[in-house]
């Protein structure tokens, strides 16, 4: 399966600073383009069976594995576990339920959790997670020792 990526500039490095760490979002049928200026465009080659769905996490064989997250999730955002799991499994969104965040923090929160939902699929032996966003389908995939599997796209 080839995934897209964008960039404002060229990778040469995965690192594990800012909101995502080492994952970067990736879509499949086109590329989407979240920069005003230039940008490069990276596709990467990945077995589909390698990535999991958002919605299947907590009914893989190993889901206990997440119970760390479901935790983090739920300090996060002051809810149950069980509203935590709804939250990474991208069923439900911190935007419309009744939380402890602040109207402005949302957005945040929300990137926070999509992040969580990639170290979900990373815990449970996957490369990334299948999610739906503002942008339709994306994919977030860890990055981490796959630099040299991207291949720039001639524009």
């Amino acid at each position: 399966m080839t995934f897209l990526h964008t960039s404002p500039s060229a990778i040469t490095e995965i690192n594990a600073f800012g909101r995502f760490g080492e994952f970067l979002f990736f879509t499949v049928d086109a590329p989407y383009v979240m920069t005003a200026g230039d940008y490069v465009t990276y596709s990467l080659e990945l077995d589909e069976s390698q990535i999991v769905d958002a919605e299947s996490l907590f009914y893989h064989q190993d889901a206990e594995k997440l119970s760390g997250l479901v935790q983090k999730v739920a300090d996060l955002v002051g809810c149950d576990e069980d509203m935590a799991e709804e939250l990474i499994a991208q069923r439900a969104d911190v935007h419309s339920i009744d939380c402890d965040i602040e109207p402005e923090d949302l957005a945040e929160a929300s990137w926070d959790i999509q992040r969580m939902a990639g170290e979900a699929a990373l815990l449970l032996g996957f490369a990334g997670v299948a999610m739906d966003d503002e942008q339709g389908r994306a994919y977030l995939i860890n990055m981490a020792d796959r630099v040299s599997q991207l291949e720039e796209v001639a524009k």
